[in-house]
């Protein structure tokens, strides 16, 4: 069924973080997941999850992220490689996708993550994420 307002949501911008939409990043985090090793994915979830709350940890992915409430309260979430091989890209998309809104900087710590992983600097995503993730830093420190 179709309204006077389709036409309309054509025209809607993207959502923006802070002023800006960090482009492809999110998309560049989730394929650098599905091609990491274990090690590194529960890595950078572990990353990934440092500025979720409650709320997001079981509403993101569809809930995927709900085993890890329990353990919120410590200060640093640590995830089994058990876990992270449970953890899918497509759910990682949907995460970084929440963390690029609600904390942008967590992305630069995700590249700090992959840079600081020589067998994932071997992957060509890994390198297009680090790219990205400097690009959008001098734009945002350089308006």
């Amino acid at each position: 069924m179709s309204d006077e307002f389709d036409e309309v949501q054509e025209h809607v911008p993207a959502r923006r973080s802070r002023g800006r939409r960090l482009s492809r990043i999110p998309e560049l985090v989730a394929d650098v997941y599905g091609a990491a090793t274990s090690p590194l994915r529960a890595r950078l979830l572990e990353c990934l999850l440092q500025p979720i709350g409650p709320l997001a940890l079981v509403a993101v992915g569809a809930g995927a992220f709900g085993a890890f409430l329990h353990r919120l309260g410590d200060r640093r979430l640590p995830v089994s490689l058990e876990e992270a091989s449970r953890i899918t890209a497509e759910q990682i998309l949907e995460l970084a996708r929440y963390v690029e809104q609600c904390s942008p900087d967590t992305l630069q710590q995700v590249a700090s993550v992959v840079a600081d992983n020589p067998a994932a600097m071997a992957g060509l995503g890994s390198y297009a994420l680090l790219m990205a993730v400097r690009a959008w830093r001098r734009r945002t420190t350089h308006p």
